[in-house]
């Protein structure tokens, strides 16, 4: 069954602020470049017979590009994020106005704006029967609530801890309902646990590759797109029967980010 994505071009996308460890706005970003590694990710979903959708980008709104983090998408049913920084918070309109003017074509039948602070598949990635949802950094553990009660869904809540994983899919990846991939010390030893405790079969990853953003990564169940830059989860990957399809993300990873966030999946 194919999937469908929602992808936002990098016509925009620059590093312009600093709001995580990863972001230097004396790192600028190669315009012509990311646009190529975008539409190899792009391209990439398309040739493994998934759907893509596109968000016109804004000029002034150089992280729309990282559809991820607009929604959490169930259903049918969309909840918006609410961002923690200021410097993001322009991006909700145009993608509550993309959801709307595209409801009744996908089948979209109810969209809500979060409460509290949540930025979406960034923090919430859903798998099975159950959403795992981060806090500590962007998200607020009361949000979880919130789509609890939305989605109807059992949430797993797990505390993240180093700032350089300042979302949970920097830091985690499910690859199947019994399946994910995962950096230890990124959580709490109770976050640790409750991964551990819901999953038949964990891949352990090194800061190293999760550095490298190996683990922001989009599944199919059995494809798995990916960062180029962590060989050793590449096999480890092929070892569990799944099939690693590796692709350059280098300036996406100038602001914290790699082929997980460009993708925002939608569940209808």
């Amino acid at each position: 069954m194919p999937k469908r994505f929602l992808m936002c071009p990098t016509t925009y996308f620059d590093i312009e602020y600093e709001i995580n460890p990863w972001m230097h706005t004396d790192n600028r970003v190669d315009q012509a470049l990311a646009l190529h590694q975008w539409r190899q990710i792009h391209d990439t979903y398309e040739r493994i017979g998934h759907i893509v959708e596109t968000l016109d980008p804004v000029k002034g709104l150089p992280d729309l590009i990282f559809t991820a983090n607009a929604a959490l998408v169930i259903d049918g049913k969309v909840m918006l994020s609410r961002f923690r920084y200021p410097e993001r918070q322009g991006e909700t309109r145009y993608n509550q106005a993309w959801f709307e003017s595209n409801a009744k074509r996908l089948g979209i039948t109810e969209i809500r704006l979060a409460e509290h602070n949540f930025e979406g598949e960034g923090d919430a990635l859903f798998t099975g029967d159950t959403i795992i949802a981060g806090y500590g950094f962007r998200s607020e553990q009361p949000a979880h609530r919130e789509l609890a009660d939305f989605f109807n869904i059992k949430v797993i809540s797990v505390k993240l801890v180093d700032p350089y994983f300042y979302h949970l899919d920097t830091c985690f990846s499910p690859l199947s309902p019994e399946a994910a991939m995962f950096l230890p010390n990124a959580f709490d030893a109770e976050g640790v646990a409750a991964i551990k405790k819901h999953f038949k079969t964990l891949i352990e990853t090194t800061p190293r590759e999760a550095a490298a953003y190996g683990l922001n990564a989009v599944s199919d169940g059995h494809n798995v797109v990916m960062s180029n830059m962590a060989p050793t989860l590449a096999k480890q990957l092929k070892d569990h029967g799944f099939n690693p399809i590796t692709t350059p993300i280098t300036e996406f990873h100038k602001s914290g980010g790699a082929v997980r966030c460009v993708t925002l999946e939608i569940r209808t």
